[in-house]
């Protein structure tokens, strides 16, 4: 087969097709992509000097963007190019300033981003003056401290509230915005062969509520009063909806794919039974599912789920889902051989290249090369496959095993 540009490897392997080579991802969404501190090191090893953008702020994700140039997409073998929103967490990125890392190398986050430093050395990010996200010493990343929908106990009181988290710039797209990623996506789609991945970040249809009502509050009332989250879910989902259309509106005809994210899964099991998706969350899933086919045919939907998923992928199929990422193979029940012999015919695999908990993170150079191979020639078959980490790249990952996978995937990956 004769060598395929970036954009015609994707769209194959998005149809189970085989293209020239598995296309490969680093970076495409905030799943697939790395912290900004790894990031940081990694391009000093490949001789990068542009500044590194963090536009996911709670989990300190870079993302290679257009501001920073494209030299560690070329240099990894990516076949992508995020489309990102504007907003995301709490901050616009139409302004950027100069931020110290921990390990005292520089990144550029959004101007309004000013978490405070708490006497111990833990950083806060406030709301109205009270901590909302919370970062201890020497840690990886922002958890969320502060549940504002933790007292809601009636549909009535959750209807009144109108939740001003649905108002808000994150979720209602303006269309100075939209026309912003609209002229992105079609320079990048009109002067450059890369797949452009769609992101309306936030889009969750379950984790969300466990952000919002607390974990323990919202696993209650799954169990004791589900006509509290059947209500939620209606006015979260037409809230997706509205940002969605906004969204597909002005990239739609330039994007192959869109991100939906949740994590339905732990290390061992889903969080919740089969039947509780099916009751509770599956709706909502197949509406956007629906919703984005119909609008926008030539744009698959990708879910983001973390952990042990596999008793719900049957019904992933059936809600209209076309890949799920990160295929996360450490997990209960997520040998890939199997995954890929039982579902690979109906969904998209896209991850697992390689394990990030043990191999990316404790691995010698030789195991992870010799693990992305493995790896590559259980996905590889019939096409359907998209090569990415089974999650992001974690801060301590040093850069030569990162350099490592990509130059693996490049080197194995074709057919």
């Amino acid at each position: 087969m004769g060598k395929m540009t970036r954009r015609e490897r994707v769209i194959a392997a998005l149809n189970h097709k085989e293209p020239d080579r598995v296309p490969i991802d680093f970076g495409a969404h905030y799943n697939t992509t790395i912290n900004a501190l790894a990031y940081n090191r990694l391009k000093k090893a490949l001789g990068i000097e542009s500044p590194t953008y963090i536009r996911q702020l709670v989990a300190m994700l870079a993302t290679p963007s257009e501001e920073e140039g494209r030299e560690a997409l070329e240099a990894l073998g990516s076949d992508f190019f995020e489309i990102p929103r504007i907003y995301a967490d709490g901050c616009y990125g139409d302004s950027w300033k100069e931020w110290l890392l921990k390990d005292g190398s520089k990144a550029m986050v959004p101007a309004q981003f000013n978490p405070t430093q708490n006497e111990d050395g833990s950083l806060d990010i406030l709301s109205r003056g009270q901590p909302v996200y919370h970062m201890p010493k020497g840690g990886f990343y922002f958890d969320r401290v502060a549940f504002p929908y933790s007292d809601i106990d009636s549909v009535d009181q959750l209807k009144s509230m109108e939740p001003s988290y649905l108002k808000s710039g994150g979720q209602r797209m303006s269309d100075e915005e939209a026309a912003a990623l609209g002229a992105l996506a079609k320079k990048m789609y009109e002067e450059t062969d890369y797949a452009l991945m769609g992101n309306t970040y936030p889009m969750w249809t379950f984790h969300i509520g466990l952000e919002l009502f607390g974990y323990h509050k919202f696993f209650l009332l799954m169990a004791a009063q589900p006509e509290i989250v059947h209500a939620w879910m209606d006015m979260s989902t037409n809230a997706w909806l509205a940002t969605m259309d906004k969204y597909l509106d002005a990239v739609g005809p330039y994007i192959v794919a869109i991100v939906v994210g949740d994590d339905y899964g732990t290390q061992r099991a889903p969080m919740i039974s089969p039947k509780m998706f099916r009751e509770l969350f599956k709706p909502s899933l197949a509406k956007i599912c629906d919703f984005v086919h119909k609008k926008s045919p030539n744009v698959k939907v990708l879910l983001h789920s973390c952990g042990a998923v596999a008793p719900l992928i049957p019904d992933f199929i059936d809600a209209g889902l076309d890949a799920l990422n990160p295929v996360q193979t450490t997990a209960e029940g997520m040998d890939p051989a199997k995954l890929k012999a039982e579902y690979g015919r109906d969904l998209v695999f896209w991850g697992g290249g390689v394990r990030c908990q043990t191999t990316l993170a404790n691995g010698t150079v030789e195991d992870v090369r010799s693990e992305v191979r493995e790896l590559l020639e259980i996905w590889k078959p019939g096409g359907g496959y998209i090569f990415a980490p089974d999650h992001d790249i974690q801060e301590n990952v040093l850069a030569e095993k990162i350099i490592a996978l990509y130059e693996t995937a490049q080197k194995y990956g074709g057919y």
